[in-house]
């Protein structure tokens, strides 16, 4: 896959957690290991519907994923079980970082790596994260990412940071946005996961085409994608930036851009 390349720029908006260093999205010669199990596979045959059971999943409009071919789904966040959710609502094998000691938790944690997780040690720099984004986008894998760079805690979408918009420009790949409405219950923030499940649904919006990569059309993309967002889960947009780690700094670890 082509990406396009590009010197160091002035930065648009905060990063946050993930930092974009002085070239976004370039995988630096990262290689990562994990291989998610194919679409047709029998481990993705048990742990889908299991998942999808337990979550009460609804998807709405997953045809604007392609199957094929390197994309971003950038979505909402409000919770660990996001990306569980995601991981379920797709036929295609997607990808997400998320902190490696969540692989710990009794009976979901041996699954987050067939659901495509990308284990993320809690201290390691945020531009190893981004490379290793772009390695997974080098090698045509559709890569989960939340813009808000931490997960809301009143409902609002938050105001994009920098790092997804830098990750799709350099590697210029389209963005899928998607809304996923009513994990918060299922698996609320700092605390454990609600084994009678829940009421989850997820919405796919038209794909994006990525900005130019330059601090104007970055911006221009950030505003668009929040708008974007904000509409598809029918939450109100945030005019300022979500807290990193939240108000009580109780964030587990690393598990978006």
């Amino acid at each position: 896959m082509g990406r396009r390349g590009g010197g160091a720029e002035p930065a648009d908006e905060p990063s946050g957690e993930t930092s974009d260093g002085p070239s976004g999205a370039a995988s630096d010669g990262v290689e990562v290991d994990t291989v998610v199990p194919g679409a047709r596979s029998l481990a993705r045959a048990v742990v889908r519907p299991t998942l999808r059971a337990w979550l009460g999943l609804q998807v709405r409009d997953e045809h604007h994923v392609p199957p094929t071919g390197a994309v971003l789904i950038a979505s909402t966040h409000a919770s660990h079980a996001d990306s569980m959710a995601l991981g379920a609502a797709l036929q295609r094998p997607v990808y997400f970082l998320g902190d490696e000691r969540l692989e710990a938790w009794p009976v979901l944690g041996p699954l987050l790596p067939k659901l495509g997780m990308v284990g993320v040690r809690r201290g390691q720099a945020d531009t190893h994260a981004l490379s290793m984004i772009g390695a997974l986008l080098d090698r045509g894998e559709a890569v989960v990412v939340y813009p808000e760079g931490s997960r809301s805690r009143d409902g609002r979408v938050y105001r994009p940071r920098s790092g997804v918009s830098r990750l799709a420009a350099e590697a210029a790949v389209p963005v899928v946005p998607a809304a996923v409405v009513g994990t918060y219950e299922v698996w609320p923030t700092g605390s454990k996961p609600r084994w009678q499940g829940g009421s989850v649904s997820i919405r796919f919006g038209p794909q994006i085409a990525p900005p130019e990569p330059t601090p104007a059309s970055r911006r221009r993309f950030n505003r668009h994608l929040q708008e974007v967002l904000a509409e598809l889960s029918g939450a109100d947009a945030a005019d300022e930036f979500a807290p990193v780690g939240g108000p009580e700094g109780t964030d587990p670890g690393p598990d978006r851009p």
